[in-house]
């Protein structure tokens, strides 16, 4: 598997301490900072690398972890962010995707499923945890119209099967096509919908009342 640098931002420092060394135990996984605050991780992300993920808390001193997520967009637009909470009302759910994160995992996930949404998430995928997943499903259902976005069909199908949580891979089986054409009508998804990743796209539309 491709290595992937993990940041995390967590305000406990048990369950801090506990899940870098759980990331950590990952052959492929590498997780050397950590912060209790979103402050702190602004500071390192002007002054080093940038890691490829970051795993943010919302229930975070001085920030939230919605507003860090905005912020983050603007310091490190090419960065993304995964949400891990205890937080699983649909007003945390929406305003942490329509902020920006590429992901919605809840604490309650076994570590192999919050490892494998973060796999995803780097590959370019979502990752939502099943009980967020069956939430923004629902919202999605409700009838709505594509028309103001100038979507295609085949968009609209894109964007209702990321609501499902599928991966890219899932997705390109389920139309039969390839992974290359799925990743084009994502592309086009982000473009008309001004979004920049899988979940920002799920968002967008629930905010907006399409699909």
């Amino acid at each position: 598997m491709i290595p992937i640098n993990i940041w995390v931002v967590e305000d406990d420092a048990g369950y801090r301490r506990t899940l870098q060394r759980l990331l950590n135990r990952e052959e492929h996984i590498t997780c050397n900072r950590v912060f209790r605050s979103c402050i702190k991780l602004f500071e390192a992300i002007e002054t080093e690398p940038h890691p490829d993920l970051v795993l943010m808390d919302l229930g975070l001193p001085g920030m939230d972890g919605v507003e860090g997520i905005r912020k983050l967009a603007e310091l490190a637009p090419d960065l993304a962010v995964v949400v891990l909470t205890v937080f699983s009302d649909k007003v945390k759910v929406l305003e942490s995707l329509d902020a920006g994160a590429a992901g919605y995992l809840l604490k309650t996930a076994r570590h192999e499923e919050i490892v494998r949404g973060l796999q995803e998430v780097f590959l370019g995928g979502a990752a939502m945890s099943p009980a967020v997943a069956k939430l923004v499903l629902e919202e999605v259902r409700k009838p709505k119209s594509a028309e103001q976005f100038c979507l295609s069909p085949r968009e609209t199908e894109v964007l209702e099967h990321l609501a499902q949580d599928l991966a890219v891979k899932e997705i390109a089986d389920k139309l039969g096509v390839s992974e290359r054409t799925v990743y084009f009508h994502l592309t086009n998804l982000y473009a008309k919908l001004k979004v920049q990743s899988p979940t920002g796209a799920v968002a967008k539309a629930l905010r907006a009342g399409i699909l």
